[in-house]
């Protein structure tokens, strides 16, 4: 059956949902066309596979997305080629890469983990860390004319990697320090392995097979010799793996040598008292029933996965916020007077706890907007495991114009969830979508925004607010920011990528002052 959306007039008065692209080029086609996506053809779309390919549906409509994600997120897996590429970067079956019932008992103990309140204790942690940013900031400033540019993207990258090891791994790699041989080594394996993936894409549909594939000593075998090709992404996409996976497995090994000798108290001990991811779903796991149980290659799988989930995603809207508040530097100078009257309210010096970040509403409607307008995924990728009906906040039409409130979407279709067209929507968001606008999370509308289940989009990126705000106060007390000469163009690869005007690698290049104490 065919289904027409309110999205799109193809002149005759129809409103057809077809979209003429090979769904396996999205990330090709750029942000400006899943930024008019919802404009030109409405919140659901077929997208056509062509001669070879399958046809697939690119999801905006709020009411589905939240079905997709949240409510029947078991029945919208992974699809078969993203599970197989990460199942390959982490060296195990973690969470992107399994199903059914599988999947329901990793997550019995995997999400308890990872929830805002966990991640909230470990906020005098990140404090640390963003002093380690500081003192290099500082060091870079020291002596040097007002308005020195500084590329703020490798010092965000190193803080970001730093935040995300020792807060869930309680590990550190001496990012700050730039002669650490294992910063430069993991930073390259974490930021390079998936730009690498992404030239493998036409093989990217084996590799689930190719993971599965029996004798293991063959598949080994074979594996060692792509060392060998004439190739360089498959030889470089193997050593990034490599050097990342052997960091997880003596990080946990270290975890279960000192559980035995000690206990939970030697756990409690460590640099971080036993509160980091790592050794709390070590814990959770240790505690739990055999049949519940996970396998060291399992909770290393899994690891993996949150550390290069959270890398990728943090470091580019940390750059992404301070690129755009040296744009405007009014708003600057608005959230610096908030978070020094927050400071004068303190009374102290001392760091800011979780609630009292919590607590700035300027703040954090910056952080929710720029999320909002600049989100750092753009697409997501499912596989429908079996037939499933979707709500629809939105109506489509079939043929013979009936309004359909819910779509039927059949196993293996696969789903585009296209968050950057969705948080773009002017039928979602009002005439001023694409404007970037504080004020729409603040006040009695925003907290309808926020709450408003169904309505609006699902929250991704609650986990990532405790990061922001932190390392942003931190930021906006201490030093100023102005736009550079140079221009930012963010490429739109599996995630967002700045690259400055006449420089070849990724970078956001700012002019930084360090801010005189009263």
């Amino acid at each position: 059956m065919e289904y027409v959306s309110r999205g799109y007039d193809d002149g005759d008065g129809s409103r057809l949902m077809t979209q003429s692209e090979d769904p396996k080029r999205l990330q090709d086609l750029g942000l400006k066309w899943h930024f008019d996506m919802t404009e030109k053809y409405g919140h659901l779309a077929r997208l056509d596979g062509g001669l070879i390919g399958n046809d697939a549906l690119y999801v905006t409509d709020p009411a589905a997305l939240n079905a997709i994600l949240v409510r029947d997120h078991n029945l919208f897996q992974e699809s078969t080629e993203f599970a197989g590429l990460f199942g390959i970067i982490h060296h195990g079956d973690g969470l992107a890469s399994v199903w059914g019932d599988e999947h329901k008992r990793q997550r019995k103990l995997v999400d308890p983990i990872f929830t805002p309140t966990r991640i909230s204790r470990l906020t005098p942690l990140f404090h640390n860390v963003v002093r380690q940013l500081q003192a290099s900031l500082n060091a870079d400033l020291a002596d040097r004319p007002r308005g020195q540019e500084i590329d703020v993207l490798d010092r965000l990258v190193r803080t970001t990697l730093e935040l995300i090891a020792q807060g869930g791994l309680g590990h550190t790699f001496n990012s700050f320090d730039h002669n650490s041989k294992e910063f430069k080594e993991f930073h390259w394996a974490i930021t390079s392995v998936l730009p690498i993936g992404s030239r493998l894409f036409l093989f990217l549909p084996f590799l689930q097979s190719w993971r599965k594939m029996k004798p293991v000593w063959f598949r080994r075998l074979a594996s060692n010799l792509v060392t060998y090709l004439p190739w360089s992404a498959p030889r470089e996409f193997k050593k990034a793996c490599d050097t990342m996976h052997p960091v997880y497995e003596k990080l946990l090994d270290g975890k279960k040598s000192l559980y035995r000798e000690g206990g939970i108290s030697a756990l409690e001990e460590s640099a971080t008292s036993g509160k980091d991811l790592m050794t709390i779903l070590f814990k959770s796991n240790w505690e739990a029933r055999n049949e519940d149980r996970l396998s060291d290659e399992v909770v290393v799988a899994n690891m993996g996965s949150v550390v290069h989930g959270a890398q990728e995603t943090t470091s580019g809207a940390l750059s992404r916020f301070v690129s755009l508040l040296a744009l405007q530097p009014e708003l600057q100078e608005r959230l610096r007077a908030e978070i020094l009257e927050a400071r004068e309210r303190k009374g102290n010096d001392g760091d800011f706890d979780y609630r009292e970040l919590d607590s700035l509403p300027l703040l954090d409607a910056v952080c929710r907007e720029t999320l909002r307008l600049f989100t750092p995924v753009t697409f997501v990728w499912r596989q429908t495991m079996k037939d499933t009906v979707i709500p629809l906040k939105y109506p489509i039409y079939d043929t013979t114009g009936a309004e359909l409130r819910s779509l039927l979407v059949t196993k293996g279709t696969a789903v585009y969830l296209g968050l950057a067209a969705a948080n773009r929507s002017k039928e979602i968001w009002g005439p001023d979508a694409d404007e970037f606008k504080p004020e729409r999370w603040m006040g009695k509308a925003g907290e309808e925004l926020i709450t408003q289940d169904g309505a609006r989009l699902p929250g991704l990126y609650s986990n990532m607010m405790t990061f922001l705000e932190l390392v942003l106060a931190v930021l906006l007390e201490n030093y100023s920011f102005a736009r550079s000469d140079k221009e930012i163009d963010w490429k739109l690869y599996i995630t967002l990528t700045p690259y400055a005007q006449g420089v070849k690698e990724p970078c956001v290049p700012v002019k930084v002052t360090m801010l005189e104490k009263n």
